[in-house]
Formats: structure tokens, sequence, C-alpha cells
């Protein structure tokens, strides 16, 4: 809706450049790249609010998340990592809960830098204290991808908001999270050995 005011239209294979941007990258990338005059302040508060009135709605889980969070819950810590600001990811957890299944929560903005970089992820892992090799991310974003593979984590790739192409990165990809068993995971982590 944002970019209609515009009279901006997002060519399709535009839309995996923003996916998993910080916000602040969001704006900046999406004003210099269709050429927005306007005031960025304005420009993002138009932004936010556009987002807040999406976010009013139901939030959907990934396919299969819910299912996957009851396989794995009682044998691994889960962790979420949103380049996201700290106060959209409170609004969020309000209205899903999300605190219910994820053991530990951190938007990009807490870390030095977000994503692209692998603070955001360093950080969740030293919460739980936890290596790298002993760490499994699952990531639906190019700049999520790259962040996670600079953190020295095992990656697992979600296919349907990026070019089949641009998932390559990854250590593994997947079209479902029902794909991911206890299993997999114990294969992937045995991987590092």
């Amino acid at each position: 809706q944002l970019f209609k005011e515009y009279r901006i239209e997002i060519p399709q294979e535009d839309w995996s450049l923003f996916r998993g941007s910080s916000e602040s990258d969001f704006y900046k990338l999406s004003m210099a790249r269709y050429n927005i005059k306007e005031d960025k302040n304005v420009f993002i508060k138009k932004g936010r609010e556009y987002v807040d009135r999406e976010f009013n709605g139901t939030i959907p889980f990934l396919p299969g998340f819910k299912s996957l969070h009851k396989r794995i819950n009682k044998d691994y810590l889960m962790g979420l990592v949103t380049a996201a600001p700290k106060e959209m990811l409170t609004k969020i957890n309000k209205s899903i809960n999300l605190e219910y299944y994820f053991n530990h929560m951190i938007s990009g903005e807490e870390a030095r830098r977000n994503k692209p970089f692998p603070d955001p992820y360093i950080k969740m892992m030293n919460y739980f204290n936890v290596f790298p090799e002993n760490t499994i991310i699952i990531e639906d974003s190019i700049q999520g991808i790259k962040a996670a593979l600079s953190s020295g984590a095992h990656v697992i790739a979600i296919k349907g908001s990026v070019p089949d192409k641009k998932l390559k990165i990854a250590h593994r990809i997947v079209s479902h999270l029902d794909e991911i068993t206890k299993d997999y995971i114990s294969e992937l982590l045995q991987s590092y050995k």
C-alpha cells in the first residue's frame, strides 16, 4: 500500500531484496531504488502506519511451524532472530504469543549491527551459551541467510519468498518446515564433526 501511494509498482523479483532487511535498510533501499523524493522521516512514518494496520489483523506463522515446534521443542532450544524493530517484535508477540514458541527473541536492533551482519545470531548463541557448530538457523530471506552463514552456524533455507537460485548459498534447502525432523537436525549437527 505504501508504494501505491507513490504510484510505484514493485516488480515481483524485487521483493526478495527487501525481505529480512532491517527497517532502516528497507526505507533507504526502497527510496533509492524507486527514486522516492519524499522526506525520509515522512516516508518512514507512513510505512510504519501501514505496517501497524497490517499487523492489527492475524499474523500467520510459516506453514508447518507449529508442527515443527511440537516435534523439536522438548529437545532443542528455539530462538527467534528478526531484523524487525523491537517495537514491532513486541506488537507481534502480543498478537500471536511468540513467547509460547520461543525460549528467547532478539530484534536485530538489539545487536551492534542488524542483518545481514551476523551480530543478532551471535547474540542469540551467546544468550543460549551454544557454539555455532551446535546451532541450526532456519531462514527465509537473503539478508538472513547471509547473516546466518557469517555466524558460523548451519543454515537451512526455506523456499518460497526468495528465488530458488539465490538460496543455494545455504547448507540445506527445504520446501516446507515439515521436512525438518529430529533425525534431520541430528544429521546436520553430526555433519560438523
